[in-house]
């Protein structure tokens, strides 16, 4: 799999912006409304782009979950479906990440439907 450019935050940094402990951050991760992924120098965290401003403080990425769950529908590991989210996408012109943080979750979800290995 080629190497894809990620910035992530610490688990600590996570919980910390979310307001929630860390056993509830990974239920989140479980449930794939957040997802874990490496940066260029192999850390492990939460790639920055998912959590968001919300109208209540951070959030996670709102679809961020219906497209997870979609990838690992169609056969994807979590690791493969970082890189998919952090890779340009012919069918979108982008990556499916910038898409998803500029709303345009359907056109990015109908994309992921079609994957399946």
């Amino acid at each position: 799999m080629t190497s894809v450019d990620i910035t992530v935050l610490s688990t600590d940094e996570v919980c910390r912006l979310l307001g929630i402990e860390e056993r509830r951050l990974k239920q989140l991760i479980r449930d794939r409304v957040l997802i874990e992924a490496r940066d260029a120098s192999g850390v492990l965290g939460v790639p920055q782009e998912v959590i968001v401003k919300g109208d209540n403080g951070w959030e996670p990425l709102p679809f961020l979950q219906g497209t997870l769950t979609l990838l690992a529908d169609d056969g994807f590991t979590a690791e493969e479906a970082a890189a998919w989210l952090y890779t340009v996408q012919d069918e979108l012109g982008e990556r499916p990440i910038d898409a998803l943080t500029s709303g345009r979750h359907h056109r990015v979800n109908r994309i992921a439907s079609t994957l399946a290995f």
